[in-house]
């Protein structure tokens, strides 16, 4: 199958060897919030988001390099004058890296999808603005098998009187267009998550309000290799149902994942759906409490089972925490993390890494620096940090609910957009990095002397070997002589 991500097996380093934990801020005196990460190949990790506290501009994409403990390699931001809002990071098969989001800065009008490709030292390779003069929104991207990208979000720009389309562009490997649609009804239709399947062709989750049972419904659309539909289905109850994210997994099929408001324990619960290959329900379940729970990321993990990243006001320290969720095959909550200050605290990516464990990408707005900053943690395979205070456990309610899978008559329409070359700003920046947990598994290195008495051993050795058989050849001697007389 196709991954969701660039992973490659880290380096055989101490770190691969010994993993280190930990829960690291990163900021300015503003706002600053991380909505992606991702592994590297070096062992290391990608992080993309937005700051206030940097750059050019009123909010500039901020794209952060840092190694397996938590240290930065670099850091920089991406702008203009006004507002950019980095979503979606990968890294590409030549080492360099993708990322999307919007710009009001650049573009035809409004806020146009913005595309970024960097070389593996942050710098700009090419970039690229799409878009009309009304709005769009990127919120994923990925490099497809062919050494393009797929990019999905919605737009109000086409096919007038509707709110808003999701809006799907396959781009070459230098950003140029090889074709564009939009998918909706006569209302609001957003798309929030995409990836490549395993047959070249795409899965696409959002909201719908054109389509289903009640107000926003889960929108899945199976898209051929040139955008044409497969299948499309609706999944929801009588209120608000929204898809934040998608994946196929192992057996062809596909886990989904978002939030409702018509089946579960609260206000608002997280939704987790597993399809079938053609869009069928598998399973159905619903986690929470009695207050919101909002999700950002899901994933298959290495055992079959899933990972989930998300928000709750139900459990934790206080207000908002990020919450970890992780389920067994057939969605069984199997255990459940929160990490939080009692502040606002929010998890917005996960990934399951190379050497075990979780890496997972949020901010939080009272243990760093400013307003808001960058939260990075990095988890054992339990959802731990050991040795560290922030991480409460939860007790959610679990429920099976019985949503149908409600076939949809979208069509997929071929639009024509401007592409139009950016101008955006890159500075590097100086954050203020603080550390709230560090673990390392490493047992110490004894050292049994300093560097340099070390060095003279060998040669002291071998002054004392010497001076040994120089007094043993002499007593002998003096025997000798004695029993001559």
């Amino acid at each position: 199958m196709v991954s969701s991500g660039v992973i490659r097996p880290a380096q055989d380093t101490a770190f691969a060897q010994s993993p280190q934990y930990w829960a690291k801020t990163y900021g300015g005196g503003s706002s600053d919030r991380a909505y992606c990460v991702r592994q590297t190949s070096d062992g290391g990790y990608i992080v993309a988001g937005s700051t206030q506290s940097f750059g050019a501009g009123d909010w500039d994409f901020w794209i952060l390099k840092i190694v397996a403990d938590g240290s930065i390699e670099w850091q920089k931001t991406y702008g203009g004058i006004s507002n950019e809002r980095a979503y979606s990071i990968q890294q590409t098969f030549d080492g360099g890296y993708i990322v999307c989001g919007y710009t009001w800065s650049f573009g035809a009008g409004g806020s146009d999808f913005c595309i970024l490709k960097l070389a593996p030292s942050g710098s700009i390779e090419w970039q690229k603005t799409c878009g009309e003069t009304s709005w769009e929104y990127p919120y994923s991207i990925q490099q497809t098998s062919d050494d393009g990208y797929i990019v999905a979000g919605h737009s109000n720009a086409f096919l007038g009187g509707r709110n808003s389309d999701y809006w799907v562009l396959k781009l070459a490997s230098n950003g140029s267009i090889e074709w564009q649609k939009t998918y909706g009804g006569t209302t609001w239709d957003g798309a929030y998550s995409i990836q490549q399947t395993s047959d070249g062709g795409y899965i696409v989750a959002g909201e719908t309000f054109s389509f289903g049972a009640g107000n926003a419904d889960f929108w899945v659309l199976k898209l051929t290799s040139n955008g044409d539909i497969e299948w499309q289905k609706a999944y929801g109850g009588a209120d608000d149902d929204r898809a934040r994210s998608i994946q196929q997994i192992s057996d062809g099929g596909y886990i989904v994942a978002g939030e409702t408001f018509s089946f579960g324990a609260g206000n608002i619960d997280i939704w987790v759906i597993k399809l079938f290959p053609n869009g069928g329900i598998e399973w159905q379940k619903t986690y929470g409490g009695v207050d919101d729970e909002l999700v950002h990321s899901v994933q298959q993990t290495s055992d079959g089972g899933y990972i989930v990243a998300s928000e709750t006001s139900s459990f934790g320290a206080g207000n908002r925490d990020g919450w970890l969720l992780k389920l067994a095959s057939n969605g069984n909550a199997e255990w459940q993390q929160t990490w939080g200050s009692g502040g606002w605290d929010r998890a917005h990516s996960i990934q399951q890494t190379s050497g075990g464990g979780y890496i997972v990408a949020g901010s939080t707005d009272l243990l760093g620096a400013g307003n808001e900053d960058f939260w990075i943690l990095r988890f054992d395979e339990e959802g731990n940090i050991p040795e560290c205070s922030l991480g409460i456990g939860s007790d959610i309610s679990v429920t099976d609910t019985q949503s149908p899978a409600a076939d949809t008559l979208s069509t997929g329409n071929d639009t024509i957009t401007s592409v139009s070359i950016s101008s955006y700003l890159v500075s590097d920046s100086s954050c203020i990095t603080n550390t709230q947990c560090f673990y390392s598994s490493a047992a110490p290195i004894v050292d049994e002397a300093p560097l340099q008495d070390r060095s003279l051993m060998p040669v002291l050795g071998g002054a004392i070997a010497i001076i040994v058989a120089i007094g043993l050849i002499a007593l002998f001697m003096v025997r000798k002589m004695k029993s001559t007389k």
